[in-house]
């Protein structure tokens, strides 16, 4: 699992954490069952707290993305699945929100940003048969 923190991003490091976490569940490089790295290990590999990462397990734990098994460590959940869609979308959403955002603050129009994106997702050869 290939975790990192960014100290300059302006976003705490446990969000940063969960945030990852539910990528790498979204797009399949975990799934339901993988085990991830007890708490001490990976505060110690992202040279943080042990109390962010606790923080973030929790977290994760209370949107059913990980359980746990008192002695036999942390997994990706078997809901995960059902999870995994509904978190690529908000995954998109944010990262369009954003665009949008940065597109506006550059002073571009409703239109203008509507015909970028057309045009975008014309040019896209990564799903050619969603975009006929």
């Amino acid at each position: 699992m290939r975790i990192k923190i960014n100290p300059n991003n302006g976003l705490a490091p446990y969000l940063q954490i969960i945030k990852q976490v539910k990528y790498l569940v979204a797009c399949g490089a975990l799934k339901a069952g993988d085990q991830l790295p007890p708490v001490r290990d990976l505060a110690m590999q992202l040279r943080i707290n042990p109390n962010t990462v606790a923080r973030a397990y929790r977290e994760l734990r209370y949107d059913k993305i990980i359980t746990s098994k008192w002695g036999g460590g942390t997994f990706i959940s078997e809901e995960v699945k059902q999870i995994a869609e509904s978190e690529k979308k908000k995954i998109i959403a944010e990262i369009l929100g954003q665009a949008i955002h940065q597109a506006a603050s550059l002073g571009l129009t409703k239109e203008e940003i509507t015909r970028l994106f057309t045009t975008q997702l014309k040019k896209a050869k990564v799903i050619p048969k969603l975009l006929k």
